[in-house]
């Protein structure tokens, strides 16, 4: 969030400054500052900012991109989080001229408001790996992004099947060689598969809602070349068999 002080410190001579609009929803300001002409905008905003309008004669709103519970709207505009910071085009590599519209102009236009800002995402979710192969079906601690789920199954994801309880099933890109299978009720899935939770309102992941236990007693496995199927318990004692010496 750009605050006064923060410009106001990084204000420069006049020759080197161009005239900028703040627009600062937590201090509820419209005020016209200095920056430098040649500064990146990221340095004011913390973060690479993004475009939020464009006015005539070439002026530019740029905002932040994090969320913020206050806001401001400005000429009917959506509600925009956080501070915006008005400049004028850009007049060559890495520099921008003085903003042209009216101070007054935008004062009369921004109207102050808030936003609900959207829950974080948890940091770790429980998820089950089942894994034909190794007879496995255990819950694990992952961290709830992607690339854990890609560490989990080795590979990209080939597909996802959504489940009862908003649980996802997630499985490998196939692979050439005959797999193992296994199965649940009337869905077959080959190779190693990761279940996971999603979060419906929020889009994230979540805790897995099914338990090991249920899958345990309901999951089946088959080998490769096999016909016949074959319960977790009956797997397991099959992957405990020494072979004779």
């Amino acid at each position: 969030m750009i605050e006064h002080n923060t410009l106001r410190d990084r204000s420069v001579n006049e020759f080197d400054s161009i005239k900028a609009i703040l627009i600062d929803p937590q201090m509820k300001s419209v005020a016209r500052i200095d920056i430098s002409k040649d500064a990146r905008l990221s340095k004011y905003f913390g973060e690479k900012p993004r475009v939020a309008m464009k006015f005539p004669k070439g002026d530019v709103l740029f905002a932040g991109v994090q969320e913020r519970a206050e806001a401001f709207t400005i000429g009917g505009s959506r509600p925009i989080p956080g501070s915006g910071l008005i400049v004028g085009r850009r007049i060559g590599p890495g520099e921008r001229g003085p903003a042209h519209v009216r101070l007054a102009d935008v004062v009369t236009m921004v109207r102050w408001t808030t936003v609900d800002a959207p829950p974080k995402p948890p940091a770790t979710v429980r998820a089950i790996v089942i894994d034909p192969e190794q007879g496995l079906i255990e819950e694990l601690l992952i961290a709830a992004h992607r690339l854990a789920l890609l560490s989990l199954l080795g590979g990209e994801i080939g597909s996802h099947i959504r489940v009862p309880g908003n649980d996802h099933v997630l499985s490998p890109v196939p692979s050439p060689e005959t797999p193992w299978w296994w199965r649940k009720d009337d869905l077959t899935f080959s190779s190693r598969s990761v279940i996971v939770g999603h979060d419906s309102g929020t889009d994230h992941f979540a805790d897995v809602v099914t338990s090991v236990e249920n899958l345990r007693t309901s999951v089946q496995f088959q080998a490769p070349g096999e016909s016949c199927w074959m319960s977790y318990a009956d797997r397991m004692a099959q992957g405990d068999q020494t072979p004779a010496a």
